[in-house]
């Protein structure tokens, strides 16, 4: 499905279009339940130890103290060096750490949780079954369920205020908790879109401002109004993940096929933020565009349960960029490429500092 009001309704109907699907590569490498690969009161369940740590409240009384320490960091980093890349040496590091600080995994180094992130994404995007991509996210899988296991432990016996704690404690009976093999695997769909998605986001915002050079001066002069509208923008103009997947609960009529009982289909969150029926000219980078929401963070119950935790990092730590370096460029290397399907982001976004 690749037309916004398509997806719209796969998204948002899970009585024609089940979230658990038989082929899924998720459950495959991570075990069930995940909180993407579920409907009813499974996931409502899960939801309800997910959501208390991001909800957009909360989120509100932590980010700068989370993300400010590491931006300071990695772009007095990038100062020193007159220069760097952005996605690996500032955007990235601000994703992965600021997840994993918030879900209780801070003992973790940023090297083992960039090696996570890539053995993880073998395992989300392989529909093909490649045995050798598949053996790779089985062994991260296995390494994270050693890691996370004794934290899990001692959070059950001393609950603190992170998201591991929340997700083994909210709405639960008192004296209770929610086992650890019922979220591991959730834990698992969290570190990969937590690390990947508001890092690659930033990155494409960032290569879409670089590159005009008016609406990045028209940001820099009205930051607290425009930023926001930016961050929106580069979302949709380089949506960081590509599919949601469903599975027909009967036979479907759309688009004037019938799609058989029990069939997988993808639901193209980046071609809706595409779709010529609901954007001007959709493949440019535009901050007045205003034509509506865009998909990146899918619609209905499944609707992305870190997106304001997602969407509040990118914009401080793109407004710290902004603010402490205003001499920002990129370096004369050609344009900004950007690959990827299931997760898609800028290969490198090359800037010079100071001149």
């Amino acid at each position: 499905m690749t037309r916004f009001k398509d997806v719209e309704l796969v998204s948002r109907s899970p009585e024609l279009f089940s979230a658990e699907v038989a082929s899924s590569p998720l459950d495959r490498t991570w075990g069930k339940p995940t909180i993407l690969t579920t409907d009813g009161p499974v996931h409502k369940n899960l939801r309800s130890g997910v959501d208390p740590k991001y909800h957009p409240k909360r989120v509100a009384t932590y980010m700068d103290d989370l993300v400010l320490p590491i931006a300071q960091d990695r772009l007095s980093r990038l100062r020193e060096a007159r220069g760097g890349n952005l996605m690996a040496d500032y955007f990235e590091p601000i994703s992965i750490l600021s997840l994993t600080r918030s879900l209780g995994l801070q003992d973790v180094d940023l090297e083992t949780l960039r090696r996570w992130f890539f053995g993880l994404a073998q395992g989300a995007i392989n529909f093909e079954c490649d045995p050798e991509r598949q053996e790779i996210a089985d062994a991260v899988s296995a390494e994270i369920s050693r890691v996370v296991e004794p934290i899990m432990a001692r959070i059950i016996a001393e609950p603190d205020g992170s998201a591991l704690s929340h997700m083994l404690h909210d709405g639960m009976p008192e004296g209770e908790t929610r086992a650890l093999e019922f979220l591991l695997p959730t834990i698992k769909v969290l570190l990969l879109g937590g690390m990947q998605e508001p890092g690659h986001g930033a990155g494409s915002i960032m290569a879409g401002l670089l590159q005009n050079a008016e609406q990045f001066a028209a940001v820099k002069a009205d930051i607290a109004n425009l930023l926001p509208r930016a961050v929106d923008e580069g979302l949709r103009w380089v949506t960081p993940i590509g599919t949601q997947t469903r599975q027909t609960t009967h036979d479907v009529g759309l688009g004037g096929v019938t799609i058989p009982a029990g069939q997988a289909v993808a639901a193209v969150l980046a071609s809706a933020s595409h779709c010529e029926s609901r954007f001007t000219d959709p493949g440019r980078f535009d901050i007045r565009h205003s034509e509506g929401s865009h998909a990146a963070f899918g619609f209905g119950h499944h609707f992305c349960a870190g997106r304001w935790f997602a969407r509040q990092q990118i914009t401080v730590a793109l407004r710290y960029l902004i603010e402490n370096a205003p001499d920002i460029a990129l370096r004369d290397v050609g344009p900004v490429v950007v690959k990827g399907w299931e997760f898609r982001d800028p290969v490198s976004l090359d800037i010079r500092l100071g001149g």
